[in-house]
């Protein structure tokens, strides 16, 4: 769900033993023996066959529909045991209804679920070690988070802080409305939706890029072919479908280019936050199912600058984007 509106990071990765580190991402570096970007990492498992990612896809399906499910029977009961009205306020929920934090909580968790059902499938299933669906570095990088999570941040102040002043500017100033249920969905927003960014991170461009990459070398496949079914998963229409497309695309190639999760999900998080604690105070609607044209511009502007502002970062750092795995050699006897 995309709502519009360190010494330890930069060594070698290896399998086995120092060897020297590659920081480009060229066509012809990422196709060298033993060289492997991010959407390659599935291949790095010994014994790699086509049909263990297809695998762990349908595994990871069943986890998450079991635990759809297994959520959905404790929702029940818990309304059948708090009272004879409890039944009927669960049948009369609006799920369309944001603001409404049994809403919000049903809709975050239901998104949430997906991230234990893939790392458990990959992770009996998948490469190994399971942080390869965090980055090359088989773990996630935190320190780079950070920088990208403080980019994002930075970057999305600029933007709504610009909004607020444009609106002051226009006779419309922000005027937020702020009470006992705003306090709990403000609660909810922050315990619930960066697990539920990260869990579409992980899904969409996590498990499937690598998925496709185990399949097809280039990497212009694995940005591009999960993106429809990103847009799909959200209930948007028109131009709002367009952004979430582009930004999709945006944080496909990021994915690529940093080799790893961090970058996207940092935007996603700082995006989603910064979207849901505006609608729990009416300066956001939360049921926006379509956007303006202006809007679209904004949205692919801010995201082609955070892109621009992250490749600056990885200049800067020197961080290591690909894995290098040593050739496997026997023991001598």
């Amino acid at each position: 769900m995309r709502h519009v509106s360190g010494p330890g990071d930069h060594g070698p990765v290896t399998d086995q033993g120092p060897v020297s580190s590659t920081h480009a991402v060229g066509a012809d570096e990422v196709q060298a023996p033993g060289v492997y970007a991010y959407h390659r990492l599935q291949r790095t498992r010994p014994g790699a066959r086509w049909w263990r990612p297809l695998l762990v896809g349908v595994v990871a399906v069943v986890l998450y529909a079991t635990l759809l499910a297994v959520g959905g029977v404790l929702v029940l009961v818990t309304a059948v045991a708090s009272g004879p009205g409890g039944l009927d306020a669960l049948t009369a929920l609006d799920v369309e209804d944001l603001r409404d934090p049994r809403t919000f909580a049903l809709a975050m968790l239901s998104i949430v679920a997906m991230l234990p059902a893939v790392l458990v499938a990959a992770r009996l299933l998948g490469a190994h070690p399971l942080g390869l669906l965090a980055s090359v570095a088989g773990r996630v990088r935190w320190r780079w988070a950070a920088r990208c999570l403080v980019l994002a941040a930075v970057l999305a102040l600029v933007v709504n802080g610009g909004d607020a002043v444009l609106a002051a500017l226009q006779g419309r100033a922000w005027q937020p409305h702020v009470d006992a249920t705003s306090w709990v969905v403000l609660g909810l927003v922050l315990l619930l939706v960066p697990a539920q960014c990260v869990a579409e991170e992980v899904a969409f461009r996590g498990y499937l890029v690598q998925t496709i990459g185990a399949w097809l070398r280039h990497p212009v496949f694995a940005i591009a072919l999960p993106v429809p079914l990103f847009v799909l998963g959200h209930a948007y229409v028109g131009l709002a479908m367009v952004d979430t497309a582009l930004w999709a695309l945006a944080m496909g190639w990021l994915v690529w280019r940093t080799g790893g999760l961090e970058a996207a999900a940092a935007a996603h998080v700082v995006n989603n936050v910064v979207v849901f604690v505006l609608g729990a105070v009416d300066l956001a609607d939360l049921d926006v199912v379509d956007i303006g044209p202006v809007a679209l511009a904004v949205s692919t502007a801010s995201t082609l600058l955070y892109v621009g502002l992250v490749e600056v970062l990885v200049r800067r750092t020197g961080l290591v984007v690909v894995r290098v795995v040593a050739p496997r050699t026997s023991p001598l006897p």
